[in-house]
């Protein structure tokens, strides 16, 4: 995987329109990628928990939020656009994949600019608030999901559905509790992924899976065993980055980050398998959730921050040296020298007020999932 650095994304993302699709874990995503837009520096803990406030990196709270005040109901709207005179990111806070606010965003998109980018990503909500537990309501919204973001969206549009990660226990909770809809969740996101990457390959949208790519990452999981910390997002932001610059014909960056970095203390690399999140702690291969809840685990799990599973400093960065695109081969017509002007994006548009409470919709997709007679495991 290569490494991306502030300039690097400046530059990839020069006169573009990205657009976020999701819960509180792309949320993260979105803040990760406008603070890697603005220096290389990682998010705090208090980013990490804040939700709804009214300013971030200079960003604007355009919609929900605490304007309508915090909750953790299924009407919880929450709109966030960064923007600056070469860059436009947004961000729309879903608690279903395909519901009536879902074509509030799709009118925002016919009446404003066209996204170049869309990262979308939809299951724990989906999955745990509304008691679809034979996931045939997941099915179908996410049919209609697909079918109406190729319906609306532009051709040119890069339309990635990334997978979502790994799932948990929480620290007071057994796995022996009569609770199977809370313990079974680990296992519903599994199959969740699998019907997502399978309905978006019949539409023929680009899937990045990481759950894949953070199986082998619990640590860096926040306590609530759902989220996850500063490190993580980094290395989602880098996998995003890495996957648009292919899709649009750049060569990524062919640097990495040195090893020994110390801005985080025991930090070692992005390349996956070498991070190393607690000081003196490796993160062994074979590292599951049973180990996490055991009673015998290391003392690292229960000495540490309140929200985070690894102890850490955030904001210490030195760039490494060097151009910001060593050796690049472009396109003719794509991150030429002299930079085109600004393109003025228009301001957020007007749109009519969607009901908020949750409206059941009618509509069925035209292309359905048809899933063979024994349910197949996505990871042999």
């Amino acid at each position: 995987m290569a490494f991306f650095c502030s300039s690097d994304v400046r530059q990839l993302l020069h006169n573009k329109f990205v657009v976020v699709l999701g819960d509180s874990i792309q949320r993260s995503v979105y803040k990760d990628l406008v603070k890697l837009l603005r220096d290389d520096k990682f998010l705090s803990e208090k980013q990490l928990r804040d939700k709804g406030e009214r300013v971030f990196e200079n960003d604007m709270l355009v919609e929900g939020g605490i304007l309508n005040g915090l909750h953790n109901e299924t009407t919880f709207r929450e709109v966030r656009q960064f923007r600056t005179g070469h860059h436009l990111v947004r961000f729309y806070f879903l608690t279903r994949a395909y519901s009536f606010y879902l074509e509030s965003i799709l009118s925002d998109f016919r009446g404003g600019p066209q996204p170049d980018v869309v990262m979308a990503n939809s299951c724990v909500w989906d999955l745990g608030r509304y008691n679809d537990i034979k996931l045939e309501a997941y099915k179908t919204n996410l049919g209609n999901l697909f079918q109406r973001l190729k319906e609306v969206l532009s051709p040119q549009c890069l339309i990635i559905w990334t997978t979502t990660m790994p799932v948990g226990y929480k620290e007071d909770e057994i796995p022996e509790m009569q609770n199977p809809q809370t313990h079974n969740l680990r296992w519903d996101i599994v199959e969740g992924n699998f019907i997502s990457t399978s309905l978006a390959d019949i539409h023929k949208l680009d899937v990045l899976d990481m759950h894949y790519h953070f199986r082998r990452n619990l640590r860096l999981r926040c306590r609530d065993a759902i989220h996850w910390n500063q490190l993580a997002h980094r290395k989602y932001t880098q996998i995003l980055l890495t996957h648009i610059a292919r899709a649009w014909g750049v060569e990524p960056p062919k640097k990495k980050m040195a090893e020994g970095a110390a801005f985080i203390p025991g930090y070692t690399s992005f390349d996956g398998s070498s991070i190393d999140a607690t000081p003196g702690v490796l993160c062994s291969g074979d590292f599951t959730d049973d180990k996490l809840i055991s009673p015998n685990a290391s003392s690292a799990f229960v000495t540490d921050s309140p929200l985070l599973t690894a102890n850490m400093t955030c904001g210490y960065y030195n760039p490494p040296p060097g151009p910001a695109f060593p050796r690049y081969r472009v396109p003719r017509n794509f991150l030429l020298p002299n930079m085109p002007p600004p393109m003025n994006f228009p301001p957020f548009p007007l749109r009519a007020p969607y009901p908020q409470k949750a409206w059941k919709m009618k509509r069925k997709s035209k292309k359905t999932l048809k899933l063979k007679g024994v349910w197949s495991h996505p990871y042999r």
